[in-house]
């Protein structure tokens, strides 16, 4: 299965949406990038102190280089 940016930033969206955001401000930032989005998502479960995954894809591929 793949996701694409759309559904990918729908997810980050109902992300927020579930963080606490209002539905006035997700539908001001859904005029952002999904890079913005992605960025704001992370910051804000930071200060909530959740632990975030996230992927580097220069990481993957030096790792997979070793």
């Amino acid at each position: 299965m793949t996701i694409n940016s759309n559904q990918r930033k729908q997810f980050l969206l109902n992300e927020l949406k579930r963080i606490g955001y209002k539905p006035n401000e997700i539908e001001s930032l859904a005029k952002k990038t999904l890079y913005e989005i992605e960025m704001l998502v992370i910051t804000a479960k930071c200060e909530r102190g959740n632990d975030i995954e996230t992927y580097n894809a220069r990481m993957a591929i030096e790792e997979e280089a070793e």
